[in-house]
């Protein structure tokens, strides 16, 4: 029987989360990248800034800056920066971008459920809500000498990523309901559909084997091992839904059946690089 305490076992767990962690960074920087349309029309000034879109931004900076800097830390390079700072910063852009590409999603259901402010008050109530328990899951502490990222108990984690997958599942049954409410059998309304469908599966997925590892409570490092990948994969793919309707909208907008109009307030009318026409988006 495998022993998670044993101190080699933990020093081969650490070189292997610093290899994930290094592996995260290239695939963060390279879909950063790759998806960057957004930001460069925005500092051209070719498209206009709308609130819809503050999310999405800050969810990709924050979570590029989180990168770095942790990959900055693991560095076997010498570093004079102060490591509570950085340790705080951290936990405050991954928490960023975590609470910020789940309320992309949440600003879309927030707009489909235009007509009832009931339900609007209860998905401010549930956003405000992940991000109190996303602020107190972890803070910058110095445990026996050592500066160090200190999670919570492995069960307030556990209650912390139990609470996203509902919030998750909540918004993608708000979304399909309402989105049945506007009878259309178009392309676009099945996108958003399917779209939901598929942020909540790679959220759920990564959500589900970080929890299965705290409920496991193996070691401190398997606990953790996984927090950062899960907080890219959601990330990507919150980006991925913002973006993925931005590109079809254009091949929509002069589409004249109800959908059309129903969806168009959940964008911003800018040229985006990829089409010659304005998009709502």
């Amino acid at each position: 029987m495998v022993d998670w305490n044993d101190p080699v076992l933990e020093a081969k767990l650490g070189i292997l989360s610093v290899h994930l962690s290094y592996t995260v960074l290239g695939l963060y920087g390279w879909e950063y990248i790759r998806s960057s349309q957004v930001e460069i029309e925005l500092l051209r000034r070719q498209l206009p800034f709308r609130w819809p879109l503050l999310s999405y931004v800050v969810a990709r900076f924050s979570f590029l800056i989180a990168i770095v800097l942790r990959a900055t830390q693991l560095s076997p390079f010498p570093s004079n920066i102060d490591c509570q700072c950085m340790n705080s910063i951290i936990i405050f852009t991954t928490n960023a971008a975590i609470g910020c590409s789940t309320t992309n999603f949440m600003i879309r259901t927030w707009l489909i459920w235009k007509t009832s402010y009931l339900l609007r008050i209860l998905l401010v109530l549930f956003s405000l809500g992940h991000w109190g328990l996303l602020i107190l899951a972890a803070h910058s502490a110095t445990i026996n000498g050592v500066c160090m990222i200190h999670f919570a108990k492995p069960t307030y984690i556990s209650a912390v990523v139990i609470y996203s997958m509902l919030y998750d599942l909540i918004l993608l049954v708000l979304t399909i309901i309402g989105l049945l409410r506007m009878p259309s059998t178009s392309t676009l309304w099945k996108t958003l559909v399917k779209q939901g469908v598929i942020y909540f599966i790679l959220n759920f997925v990564a959500n589900l084997i970080l929890l299965v590892l705290n409920r496991l409570n193996l070691n401190p490092i398997m606990n953790d091992i996984f927090a950062l990948p899960a907080a890219c994969i959601c990330t990507i793919a919150s980006n991925q839904v913002v973006l993925s309707l931005l590109r079809l909208l254009p091949n929509h907008e002069s589409s004249d059946s109800p959908s059309s109009v129903k969806v168009a307030p959940l964008t911003t009318n800018f040229t985006m690089p990829w089409s010659p026409s304005v998009a709502e988006a």
